[in-house]
């Protein structure tokens, strides 16, 4: 008999791939083809190849191939439980020289689901005998699916109760008309959680329950509290932090709320997410060096992207259902100075911006930096570039480089066969000095203080602009440094404000107001912040505008805080890293995981 395992989110991947059965019932095993893959019904993998015209292309599913058996996806009883209504987990049966399955595979990801269908199946589950499946597709970690049937509509508190932590209470989010079907995020990994679900349906009576549930431990061991410093408690926005790229954990994001607890670990495979993207319903996030995948409200990722010889780095946008990545080409002697598009619907990738085509003489003078690239990719090579963040409005894409201390204004740059051109440039104009590029550079308004090294390059459109005029908002670094260029060329030679030291130096939450009509840019907010000579973020909360709360994280300073719109502190939050946290990012989850 095989010993029963219950898997850790992104263990190292093996080579079998699983098969379903339930506690009570043993499911036929259904596969088709796709990518060279064996897939059980469920999930896609979607993976780029050559349709043989020289054109990316997808292949075509068969469904009549059969492959490998693996080890089976059980449900059975979780054991560190008490409580009113029995609670499940998903878990895998493992002989003794067989490893977990990738968890970010197609087949994975299809087995789970299946053996939940299944389980929803069983019998008639209601709201005094749910079904209760802790993270069932193993992406959340903490996550508590809650399945039930009623004649009514209604909504379920969830209180989460942790020692030395305080009190935890949400309305879940209900993905289901009538009844209740939603994920949990509540616990805290690797605590006893004193846990209360009130089920209000509209027009009932309120139906509660209660358990004690020890969860599993965080996946890569990261701590689940911060040292925090509260201002203004009640200033603090709704929703969670994704803190993401923490070296030394691992590659997962955190998820933490306003007190500084975890409340869910999203694993990655063999590259950090960077950026977790709530979309139309789905978050989109990598989950490997080459791959990018949908999750639903639930945790499944019924949409796996194989990214075929492209390396995800830094950041991705997502827009009308694609994503354009960052990426470098595998093979390739240039870095991080690619941008590709995925269609999340077909999968379907195409490559829309090589940037050594739109700047070939600036490319030629750079050379490659001593000692190798300056991080970010899986892939090594000239880290001539460094892009860094994408942002795409109205058909323009704007790519902050933090080797040039540049941000970059891209026509056509959307579609793939498109030219990309350059609307404009703004910072470090003295590198591109004899490049034939000068005239795209804006030019500045008054003394504003100059960009360097920056990071997260957001527009920001604002009704009272004319037309013509936006906003765009940046962690400024402040960090003047080229590893690609000879040291005459820029040493001493950057903005007055900006400093080359590593490690003394301030940054800044940093905005322009943009004239394209008159072709200027001029300084509209400046706010100093710990100081963080590489990675680092700025994102605006809510609908994004100007006058929202902003989240700052320094990531070489290991802080990241909530601020008022005008930067006035809200609260600080330090982690722990061995070198840095690359970015944080907030988002309510409204309708995701929480009403």
């Amino acid at each position: 008999m095989p010993t029963p395992t219950t898997p850790s989110p992104g263990e190292s991947p093996g080579t079998s791939l699983p098969t379903v059965t339930t506690s009570r019932a043993v499911l036929a095993r259904r596969r088709f083809l796709a990518g060279g893959g064996v897939l059980v019904a469920g999930a896609v993998t979607l993976t780029a190849c050559d349709n043989g015209s020289g054109e990316e292309g997808m292949e075509t599913p068969s469904t009549d191939a059969e492959g490998p058996t693996g080890p089976e996806v059980v449900i059975d009883e979780f054991q560190d439980y008490s409580g009113d209504h029995t609670l499940w987990q998903v878990r895998y049966e493992l002989g003794d020289d067989e490893e977990s399955p990738e968890l970010f595979d197609a087949t994975t990801q299809a087995a789970r689901h299946e053996a939940l269908q299944a389980k929803k199946e069983e019998q008639e589950w209601t709201a005094a005998e749910p079904l209760l499946v802790m993270d069932p597709y193993g992406t959340t970690r903490s996550g508590l699916y809650l399945y039930f049937t009623d004649a009514a509509a209604g909504e379920v508190e969830v209180t989460a109760q942790v020692a030395a932590t305080e009190d935890f209470t949400a309305t879940i989010a209900n993905q289901a008309d009538t009844g209740f079907e939603g994920l949990a995020i509540a616990m805290v990994p690797g605590a006893i959680n004193e846990l209360t679900l009130r089920w209000r349906p509209e027009g009932g009576d309120e139906v509660a329950s209660a358990m004690r549930i020890k969860t599993p431990e965080a996946a890569t061991g990261y701590g689940t509290v911060l040292d925090t410093q509260i201002e203004d408690a009640e200033a603090i926005a709704p929703g969670l932090f994704a803190l993401s790229g923490i070296s030394g954990p691992g590659n997962a994001s955190f998820l933490y709320d306003g007190t500084g607890t975890m409340r869910a670990e999203i694993p990655s495979g063999d590259s950090p997410q960077h950026r977790v993207r709530l979309q139309e319903g789905n978050l989109v996030v990598t989950t490997g060096s080459r791959q990018v995948s949908v999750l639903d409200a639930f945790g499944h990722a019924g949409t796996i992207i194989d990214l075929g010889d492209q390396s995800v780095h830094h950041d991705l946008e997502v827009v009308d259902g694609i994503a354009y990545v960052l990426t470098s080409k595998v093979g390739n002697e240039r870095v991080e100075d690619r941008v590709i598009r995925v269609d999340l619907a077909s999968g379907q990738v195409d490559e829309v911006v090589d940037l050594q085509t739109v700047f070939p003489a600036y490319e030629e003078i750079a050379h490659a930096r001593e000692g190798g690239e300056a991080g970010g990719s899986a892939v090594k090579g000239k880290d001539w570039i460094h892009i860094n963040s994408i942002d795409i409005t109205d058909g323009v894409m704007v790519l902050s480089a933090r080797e040039t201390s540049t941000i970059i204004a891209l026509d056509g740059a959307l579609e793939p066969g498109g030219e990309p051109s350059v609307r404009w440039l703004i910072g470090g104009e003295v590198l591109w000095e004899g490049t034939g590029y000068e005239e795209h550079f804006l030019a500045a308004e008054g003394d504003p203080n100059g960009n360097a090294g920056q990071h997260t390059v957001q527009r920001i459109d604002d009704d009272s602009l004319d037309e013509g005029q936006f906003y765009l908002e940046m962690f400024n670094n402040n960090h003047w440094y080229l590893g690609t260029r000879d040291a005459e060329v820029w040493e001493g030679k950057g903005p007055a404000n900006a400093s080359e030291s590593e490690f003394d130096g301030v940054s800044q939450v940093l905005r322009y107001l943009v004239d394209e009509n008159a072709g200027t840019y001029s300084e509209d907010l400046m706010v100093e912040i710990p100081y963080s000579s590489v990675v680092s973020s700025v994102q605006r909360l809510g609908d994004g505008g100007i006058d929202q709360p902003m989240v700052v994280n320094s990531g070489k300073a290991n802080e990241f805080s909530e601020r008022t719109a005008e930067g006035e502190l809200v609260a600080a939050y330090r982690y722990d890293s061995s070198n840095f946290g690359y970015r944080v990012y907030k988002d309510s989850f409204e309708g995701f995981w929480y009403a």
